[in-house]
């Protein structure tokens, strides 16, 4: 008997059909044994031509068929190309219905932001009466209220500094810059940074529209719950600006005896409720359905706004198409149930179609270039593939093929059938496979601890993995610690260790459990449990306690054991071993060796200050940027002491970081403001003595504030030199097609929110209005030297002719071949 041993290798390992659960390719070639007789052993030696029998289908003799390229081809380019054309066929022909999916994503952006704005506009008001209650029910203010007039005010200051002192703990707000309180028995007006006494202070403290102070005053004395009072121009402490009012009486044992005034301005709320197609053609106002009346109007860009008519708005429907003046358009509108507001935007028609067009023909050119890239690459893939599987066929035909057979049927099916036939009859090769076997267990089980990604419960199951429709726990152990005893650990050792461990669950747990070496000195056990089981049930705790006190009598190591929440099905193991992970790795306490994550979660206490606030907090006070570090330190104080209401020892915690803010903020500085330190300290000395939780934020407000202010002056000196720079950078790159906010905030070394605001400042306009005015002014001077518009497009930092025409005709009216004629004309 003669034995051959033939080694099928490929050029490139990934070649291989042969792959593992996992989907990769561990074997560069195959191992085959071929067995003869010794006739035909004697024949070959005679040179008879004969070829050796081996085990694969087909016969044993004959001629070997040659495959055709062509065959292979065809059969992968028709399966390819049905597979790829039949979605992009279903996809041309829903190509009309793209007209109402587009309708329909606009109004659902509209209505999500107007929903967003609802919620946070919803969230300061609870705020607001929050302060107002907590306002009314202080002493010193109802003092005021209720016993002093307009003698015991010039009297009786410490009560009125006291007052004042409380109310300066409350401001922060979003909105609101400095609310007041008007006292009319007193006839005075205390804020949370002044006090009005007299006539003449008032008057040029707070003027609503045209109303004088005395008209205004006569207003107050009205009786106000949650009242709305329309945007106005509104002057409050020498600042004119859009403001909407929010009033409540200040309501006391003896009746009304003053107002809460809250002013909003009226540009935040319109930023919040201008999207991306309310601020182009769209328009919206805020409607108090209390009063029936228009609080806040948002224009279009063009200065277009008409009211929808109150039986269009009756109907109750959120999302529906009216007819204005002849105008088709979409109206989207929104309730809040808090405060009886109505939220309604308008969009016209003709906008939308526009919208539609050009989606529409997006979707047309993707769907064109989609084509020509697919067909390329099915001829390209097939031509790899192709050549592959023939090489492929071409090995096994050679191998023992009839010389009168040819293939029939499916040529993958045909070699699938060779190589299992090939396996079942290569004793070594099954080996091979069957040492893999736990190998690719554990990577498996491995993969699923992390998330499970690309693992299928079939692959589970190939390798006698069961998790299909069962509940599951894991249980992680973590094997030493800092008081075991002084004796070395070896890898072998351990190994010990984690399969005693696994054993000691049996007696504890029912079902199946998977263990998975998680590192040298961890390992993981997915354990599938009954249905009536839930941890920690009773004496399931003290099993586990008991396994890790038999392991530290026995063996001298300690073995901390981590349980975590129980997973529904296999998606949720990855989660749950990161329960373990993070209580084995955190949750180490004295005398504790078991933990559960429930009670490991209950017991964890934390303050909210994470560090992308406090990178926005000290942004925001390095660039003096006042009330962007008063909704900073807003939103602190909402989480932590409103919502979250933590422990004072939180709150001591809280306040230290506050205070190491303070000092990132300094060196932030790099001694480029000049600041008294004694003024740092005397404020943080005068911090560490408050107990009064208001107080303490009141105090790092104003600590923040002082340090803002003296950024602020030293900033002034610079804005004139600043703005110069900019318009330098602007003129030498606005050509430049990703010329945008970001990038030159970015040069500047600035947050692009605040240089947004700062740009403002120094130039009057929002920086893309600044950019596309110099833009538009450049295509005019090139207009008049008779270039090509591509060319100018080009050349003034357009991305297409069609977005240079657009913004040409929105800031000229007319378009650049009509400004060019009309040029034309004027000098003939």
């Amino acid at each position: 008997m003669l034995s051959i041993s033939i080694r099928v290798c490929y050029n490139n390992p990934a070649d291989c059909h042969m792959r593992d659960a996992l989907g990769n390719a561990p074997m560069a070639g195959m191992d085959f044994h071929i067995s003869t007789g010794a006739p035909m052993a004697a024949d070959m030696r005679k040179g008879s031509g004969r070829k050796p029998q081996c085990a694969v289908p087909g016969g044993a003799h004959g001629q070997v068929p040659q495959m055709k390229y062509r065959k292979v081809y065809i059969r992968l380019i028709i399966t390819y190309l049905a597979i790829f054309l039949l979605p992009l066929i279903i996809n041309i022909v829903t190509l009309e219905n793209i007209s109402v999916s587009t309708r329909e994503n606009i109004c659902a952006s509209v209505y999500s932001n107007m929903s967003h704005t609802m919620d946070m506009l919803d969230n300061n008001f609870r705020e607001i009466n929050t302060i107002t209650a907590r306002l009314t029910a202080n002493s010193n203010i109802r003092y005021i209220a209720t016993q002093m007039d307009e003698e015991d005010k010039k009297i009786e200051i410490s009560k009125i500094q006291y007052a004042q002192e409380y109310m300066a703990a409350m401001q922060i707000q979003t909105f609101v810059e400095e609310y007041y309180v008007y006292f009319q028995d007193a006839d005075m007006v205390i804020t949370p940074d002044s006090v009005y006494l007299y006539k003449d202070t008032l008057r040029s403290f707070f003027r609503y529209g045209d109303m004088s102070w005395e008209d205004w005053q006569l207003m107050l004395k009205g009786h106000y719950s949650e009242q709305f009072f329309p945007e106005r121009m509104t002057m409050q402490n020498g600042k004119q600006e859009e403001r909407l009012l929010f009033v409540q009486s200040l309501v006391t044992d003896s009746g009304v005896k003053g107002c809460l005034v809250f002013p909003i301005r009226s540009e935040g709320v319109k930023n919040l409720m201008r999207d991306a197609y309310i601020s182009q053609d769209g328009w919206a106002y805020l409607l108090d359905k209390k009063e029936d009346e228009t609080i806040l109007r948002v224009p279009a860009a063009d200065g277009t706004f008409e009211l929808v008519p109150e039986e269009i708005l009756g109907n109750g429907r959120a999302v529906q198409e009216v007819t204005l003046n002849g105008r088709k358009a979409e109206v989207i509108r929104i309730d809040s149930d808090y405060l009886g507001l109505t939220y309604v935007s308008v969009l016209p028609k003709d906008y939308i179609t526009v919208q539609i067009n050009k989606d529409q023909q997006k979707l047309f050119l993707l769907i064109v270039a989609v084509l020509f890239v697919g067909i390329g690459s099915i001829l390209l893939v097939s031509w790899k593939r192709g050549k592959r599987i023939d090489g492929i066929l071409q090995m096994l035909f050679s191998l023992g093929s009839e010389a009168e057979e040819e293939l029939k049927g499916d040529e993958m099916e045909y070699i699938s059938n060779s190589l299992k036939q090939l396996i079942d009859n290569n004793a070594g090769l099954q080996e091979s496979i069957i040492r893999q076997k736990p190998v690719t267990r554990g990577l498996l089980l491995e993969r699923l601890l992390h998330g499970g990604e690309g693992v299928s419960l079939q692959s589970l199951e190939d390798y006698g993995i069961c998790l299909r429709g069962k509940r599951m726990l894991v249980i992680a152990f973590l094997i030493g610690g800092p008081d075991t005893s002084e004796v070395e650990m070896y890898t072998g050792e351990t190994v010990v260790y984690k399969q005693v461990l696994h054993q000691g669950l049996e007696p504890i747990l029912s079902g199946d459990k998977y263990m998975c070496d998680t590192d040298m000195d961890s390992c993981a056990v997915i354990c599938t449990l009954e249905d009536d089981f839930q941890p920690p049930r009773a004496g399931f705790l003290q099993k586990l306690e008991h396994m890790s006190e038999t392991f530290w009598e026995e063996y001298g190591v300690r073995v901390r054991i981590a349980v975590s929440s129980i997973c529904k099905d296999m998606t949720e193991i990855g989660k749950a071993y990161d329960q373990t992970y993070d209580m084995l790795t955190y949750g180490a306490g004295e005398g504790k060796y078991v933990f559960f994550y429930g009670d490991y979660q209950d017991s964890k206490e934390y303050y909210y200050f994470p560090v992308t606030l406090e990178e926005r907090l000290v942004n925001a006070v390095r660039t003096g940027n006042v009330e962007a570090m008063h909704a900073q330190l807003s939103e602190v104080y909402q989480v932590n002491v409103l919502t979250r209401n933590i422990s004072p020892t939180m709150m001591h915690f809280l306040v230290n970081d506050l205070q190491c803010t303070v000092f990132k903020v300094l060196h932030s500085l790099n001694n480029r403001v000049e600041i008294e330190e004694e003024e740092i300290y005397r404020q943080l000395e005068q911090l560490s003595r408050e107990n009064d939780i208001l107080l303490r934020f009141n105090r790092i407000n104003s600590l923040f504030k002082y340090i803002c202010d003296m950024v602020k002056a030293a900033n002034k000196e610079s804005s004139s030199r600043q703005a110069e720079e900019i318009e330098e950078y602007i003129r030498a790159h606005y050509c430049d097609s990703d010329m945008g906010l970001t990038k030159i905030a970015d040069d500047f070394g600035y947050a692009s929110t605040y240089f947004s605001k700062l740009f403002k400042e120094l130039f009057g306009e929002n920086f893309a209005t600044y950019l596309e005015r110099m833009r538009i002014e450049q295509v005019c001077s090139l207009l008049k030297k008779g270039l090509t518009v591509e060319k100018i497009a080009e050349q003034t930092g357009y991305n297409s002719v069609y977005v240079m025409r657009t913004a040409f005709k929105r800031i000229k009216g007319m378009t650049p071949n009509e400004f060019r004629k009309l040029n034309y004309d004027r000098k003939e």
